[in-house]
């Protein structure tokens, strides 16, 4: 009891640690659950006359994991499950099934072949250290047709090895879904194999001190190590699901007290002034007969791309479209503005927004607005609106922007 109670103090230790690297960037750290299919073989070096058989059985635990790193590309993720482990061995004389429980410590160490907001595959490799906590050695012998069953052995009168470590590798897919604005969870489909490093054998089972079964059938001078393979689902939520999104307060007019002219005695009424307005907002001026001039279109989460590239995706379309519609019934020029996050070099990010601006110039062009009514400029990551320590604030800045002259 100690020896775990020290074990799970240490993996504690080791989460703040990791978290604590972090900081506030609540969004790379995930909490989950995951569960699946398990099936477990031992592999003996001494006996070869018979061919021990794969046993299944569920597992499921709790595990925490951690982006480490700018772009995101490794994670840790410190988890703990509860499975059994064993093996059958049987022909037409004897009848052996093992089983024992076991809690894993588990520190898969990950590396993502893209960035964990976005669906991709992923590989790793894990330590694992497993403490038994119990099971059973059932045995049956036959003769002349008849069956005689041992009583069940408890692997603690067996001498079974309480730890064993090993090591696993494998692979999976992150599915990020979408539950709320800026809200996701992540589902991950895995599999892996595992081989035991350490002998499960206890020193008294070897010694024949321990309570054995039928001894007289084998000798016990070779190792007995593990070997499994695993299907796992996990579900996982950030850190960040929790926060509460900022409410978003609707814009108060600023009105200044009416200048009173002895003659008329007429109100004068400043209008609002916002930095950025959505499109439906001006073409609701528009209807209303109101000045646009001097007022920026800000095209958040719109206006996509290809991640690291400058090619539009065919649903911002409608969007542009609805732009171009704009700038045909009315006499305005517009200037385009492209920027974007902190994520990478500087210099990669000024020429992508430089690319990306001169992508939805060109789309403009095409659908027939005047060359004298466009121009462009970017600004790369220079000019943020947000901030980019959260995914929300780094979509935010991840814009293009439409200042109408």
């Amino acid at each position: 009891m100690k020896a775990r109670s020290l074990l799970f103090f240490s993996l504690c230790c080791f989460c703040f640690l990791v978290m604590a690297q972090s900081g506030d960037k609540s969004e790379r750290v995930r909490l989950g659950v995951k569960g699946g299919m398990h099936l477990s073989n031992m592999h003996y070096s001494d006996l070869d006359q018979y061919s021990p058989d794969w046993i299944s059985n569920g597992v499921g635990g709790i595990f925490a994991e951690f982006d480490l790193g700018r772009n995101r590309k490794f994670s840790v993720r410190p988890e703990i499950l509860f499975l059994s482990r064993g093996t059958k061995i049987g022909d037409s004389n004897i009848s052996y099934k093992l089983k024992t429980k076991y809690t894993d410590f588990r520190l898969p160490l990950i590396f993502n072949f893209t960035n964990p907001s976005k669906v991709g595959p992923y590989v790793y490799v894990a330590p694992v250290l497993g403490i038994g906590r119990g099971g059973e050695v059932n045995y049956t012998e036959f003769h002349d047709g008849e069956a005689y069953e041992w009583e069940p052995l408890d692997i603690n009168d067996a001498n079974f090895s309480k730890v064993n470590f090993s090591v696993a590798a494998g692979l999976g897919i992150r599915i990020p879904i979408k539950v709320a604005a800026g809200k996701k969870i992540h589902l991950a489909l895995e599999a892996n194999y595992q081989y035991g490093i350490t002998d499960t054998y206890g020193s008294k089972e070897k010694d024949g001190e321990a309570i054995a079964v039928n001894r007289a059938i084998y000798d016990i001078t070779g190792t007995r190590k593990h070997q499994d393979i695993e299907i796992t689902a996990a579900v996982s939520v950030p850190l960040s699901i929790f926060k509460k999104m900022p409410k978003k307060e609707k814009p108060v007019p600023v009105v200044e007290k009416p200048i009173v002219v002895e003659e008329e005695e007429v109100p004068v009424i400043i209008e609002e002034k916002k930095p950025c307005y959505t499109l439906e907002e001006i073409l609701d001026l528009v209807v209303a007969q109101k000045p646009i001039a001097g007022k920026t279109i800000c095209a958040v989460d719109v206006i996509n791309f290809e991640f690291g590239k400058s090619a539009i995706n065919k649903n911002s379309y409608a969007y542009l479209d609805k732009i171009a519609m704009l700038m045909q019934r009315t006499n305005l020029s517009v200037e385009i503005k492209g920027h974007t996050d902190n994520v990478g070099k500087e210099d990669f990010n000024m020429e992508l927004s430089r690319k990306r601006a001169k992508a939805v110039y060109d789309y403009l062009i095409k659908k027939g607005v005047g060359f004298s009514k466009l121009s462009y400029t970017y600004y790369g990551m220079t000019k943020p609106i947000a901030s980019n320590d959260t995914e929300e604030g780094r979509l935010i800045n991840r814009r293009v922007e439409f200042e109408i002259k």
